[in-house]
């Protein structure tokens, strides 16, 4: 479900490299980063996660939804950040274990899940849905 999110994004900002140094460029892609999961979000908590909720994955789908409130804290700290290096790569590289976490959550425990519980025609309105919400934000 993760289709066009650059999950190689954060090592483009600077994590274990001298890519980006200047606060300029982290301004610029965090800005970037910021608007792919802001479009990733909408797509997920107007379509996937109610999805999950009507086919008995409520409680899952409640976790994913406040994990994305923990994402949005760390888009919000690391702009605090951008001036100083050190500590924006250390906040960098926390936010980018916690996101591959809750990537792989998704996509190797809770999404298969939904698809075994969706038929066949609701899966592809559920990607309809989805490609619904992510034009509002393309």
């Amino acid at each position: 479900m993760l289709v066009g999110f650059p999950l190689s994004f954060c090592s483009s900002i600077h994590i274990g490299g001298a890519l980006c140094t200047t606060s300029t460029k982290r301004l610029i892609l965090l800005a970037q980063l910021k608007h792919a999961l802001g479009k990733h979000a909408l797509e997920e908590e107007n379509a996937i996660y109610p999805a999950m909720r009507q086919h008995g994955l409520l409680a899952e789908s409640y976790t994913l939804h406040a994990e994305h409130g923990y994402v949005k804290q760390y888009l919000y700290k690391l702009t605090d950040l951008v001036k100083d290096n050190d500590a924006f790569q250390l906040k960098l590289a926390n936010f980018r274990r916690d996101i591959e976490t809750h990537m792989r959550d998704e996509e190797h425990d809770l999404f298969p899940r939904l698809k075994l519980a969706l038929e066949k025609a609701d899966g592809d309105y559920l990607a309809r849905r989805m490609n619904q919400e992510g034009l509002k934000l393309a």
